[in-house]
């Protein structure tokens, strides 16, 4: 992901109903540049819908950052397809430190984190998870 891919998302979380024609002014490219890189985003998984919920507006429930380190000899990028799966997951970062990956989940109530955190525990390649449950958001 480049400078120009940041944008558009920024651009489509600040407006996701923007007509493409917009979104390419926006970030500096063409209809069909900015079309290309928005495909793109959506085969990735990086884009799964075009209703982005952020702020103040979000609906109330629960959400949690889970501090994961993988097995020895494990990769983030063979759990990554895995977490994928579990619903719940809004974002999943590999990170450099003492940890291995930070993955935020959101949830309608604290259940809903236990189950995420349950799927996440269950997968062989994961050796630890602490959980950060959030108590308020104040950006983002």
């Amino acid at each position: 992901m480049d400078d120009k891919d940041r944008l558009l998302l920024a651009a489509l979380r600040k407006d996701a109903r923007r007509t493409l024609v917009a979104l390419a002014r926006d970030i500096g490219l063409s209809r069909s540049a900015t079309q290309e890189r928005l495909d793109r985003l959506v085969r990735a998984g990086i884009v799964r819908g075009f209703t982005v919920v952020e702020g103040e507006d979000r609906p109330a429930g629960a959400c949690a950052h889970f501090l994961l380190r993988h097995q020895p000899g494990r990769t983030c990028v063979q759990l990554v397809p895995k977490l994928r799966r579990i619903p719940g997951i809004v974002s999943l970062h590999s990170v450099a430190g003492a940890i291995d990956m930070v993955i935020r989940a959101e949830g309608a109530d604290v259940r809903a984190i236990e189950a995420v955190r349950a799927a996440i525990v269950a997968l062989p390649e994961v050796a630890e998870v602490t959980t950060l449950m959030v108590l308020d958001r104040h950006l983002g």
